[in-house]
């Protein structure tokens, strides 16, 4: 089935820097995308236009058959709530527990006041424990989440968004600011959560030798436009080249 179409999709910055250029792209549900290409080709601004952080200049995006670049106020927010969204920066409370931060994953179906008061409901806090769970973390629930390791606290991201219960769960760069040791843990969950709960994930990322392990299929930028679409393992030397360049050297993260 699919999930998620992007027609001719293009945004200009106020500055005149244009992002993106006709970009065309389905995503069918349950497939684990990975986006790649060098800094600034794009792929930061496209997962943000797909969730609308960011407005698309030009095209139309769709998910689930509902037309998100035609939509505002209310109905968008109900729409966005099914899009979780993990950055390269954790973006925790580092005084807060680690089972706090992920009910703030909930404050879409959450009143304001009693997001305020910490007022969460039982069941959304076994859904929180459980989550943690997943991704490993049941046994730091109650640790702030300061205490944590940069992988662990990306962990911690990933339960967050999985609050939303998305279908869809878009990761930029999300192991950018590890150290290539955890880089792979943190991936594995990911993967996880794509197999098992059968979550859609669009993932940007740097490095093919991770590409080749996690990705169902790959796209890749350059300038802003689609360069390549196909199967992780064909990105062969040649191809490596047009979307890195003539002097790019692959790096492996083993």
């Amino acid at each position: 089935m699919q999930l998620l179409q992007c027609n001719n999709l293009s945004k200009t910055y106020p500055n005149g820097t244009q992002a993106l250029h006709d970009v065309n792209f389905t995503v069918e549900e349950g497939e684990f995308l990975v986006i790649i290409g060098l800094s600034g080709s794009g792929k930061s601004t496209l997962l943000r236009c797909i969730n609308q952080l960011h407005p698309v200049s030009s095209g139309e995006l769709y998910f689930e058959q509902q037309q998100l670049t035609a939509m505002a106020g209310k109905e968008l927010r109900q729409q966005r709530s099914r899009i979780g969204m993990i950055f390269q920066q954790f973006n925790l409370i580092p005084r807060k527990t680690v089972l706090t931060n992920v009910l703030a994953g909930a404050l879409a179906v959450t009143p304001v006041w009693k997001s305020l008061l910490g007022l969460y409901s039982e069941a959304q806090k076994k859904q929180a424990l459980d989550y943690l769970k997943i991704v490993g973390l049941e046994h730091k629930a109650y640790v702030r989440a300061d205490n944590l390791s940069g992988g662990q606290q990306q962990r911690v991201a990933i339960a967050r968004a999985l609050m939303q219960n998305p279908k869809i769960l878009l990761a930029d760069e999300p192991v950018a600011s590890l150290d290539p040791s955890t880089s792979h843990s943190v991936m594995k969950y990911l993967q996880k959560i794509n197999q098992e709960l059968g979550v859609t994930v669009i993932c940007n990322l740097h490095f093919l030798s991770l590409v080749r392990t996690y990705a169902s299929r790959v796209i890749a930028l350059k300038g802003g436009r689609i360069v390549y679409q196909g199967a992780p393992d064909d990105i062969d030397e040649q191809w490596f080249k047009t979307i890195y360049g003539e002097d790019a050297v692959e790096v492996s993260i083993n």
